[in-house]
């Protein structure tokens, strides 16, 4: 069974961290974002956030989801993609990272046991406004993370594998799409232009 929530099933997604505004439009989803928000634990920096923006599904079953979306980025670190989360201290998140010298970067951050790494590749600071798409397979506890991008045609790129720690393989978790602004401007918008999750 395959789910599309944009627009007409977003009444059954839930949120965490309400943004700055968001608008049902006739084929989209905008959401603006709060400025100071970011998903991020202890590793490296110091500290600890989690108050970005994220509209969700929570299910048991495995799944492939997929997020299309435009950004219109400002400032540093602004975000969005895919987000999946067991619990504060347990989740993963995949998207584009603007980065206004250049160049901006594709990754995923992992979360275990309350430390959070990052992988990344550069992307180029022309392109960060085309539309991007990610999509996240979890099978058995584990997540593989691809994006693909309009050089790529219909190819999709995996760019990561990884396993969250708290994931017994059929325990409940929170997978949705997202957004924060770390920086201290005045948050960015993105257009969403659809979001599936399909059981498997």
């Amino acid at each position: 069974m395959k789910i599309s929530y944009i627009p007409n099933h977003m009444k059954q997604l839930n949120i965490i961290n309400e943004p700055k505004y968001y608008e049902i439009q006739e084929k989209t989803f905008i959401v603006h974002s709060k400025e100071e928000t970011d998903f991020w634990l202890k590793t490296h920096y110091g500290f600890e956030v989690m108050n970005g923006h994220v509209f969700y599904e929570e299910l048991s079953t495995d799944f492939v989801a997929e997020v299309s979306l435009r950004m219109d980025p400002k400032s540093t670190y602004d975000q969005a993609g895919l987000f999946v989360m067991l619990s504060e201290e347990c989740w993963l998140k995949t998207s584009l990272e603007y980065i206004p010298e250049g160049p901006s970067h594709l990754g995923a951050v992992v979360t275990n046991s309350g430390y959070s790494d990052w992988s990344t590749q550069n992307f180029s600071n022309e392109l960060v406004k085309q539309q991007l798409h990610f999509r996240i397979i979890r099978k058995k506890g584990d997540y593989t993370i691809y994006v693909k991008t309009e050089q790529m045609g219909d190819k999709w790129e995996q760019i990561r594998i990884a396993h969250l720690i708290e994931d017994q393989g059929n325990c409940p978790i929170k997978i949705g799409f997202y957004t924060c602004s770390p920086s201290t401007g005045n948050g960015f918008e993105t257009e969403f232009f659809n979001f599936t999750i399909e059981h498997i």
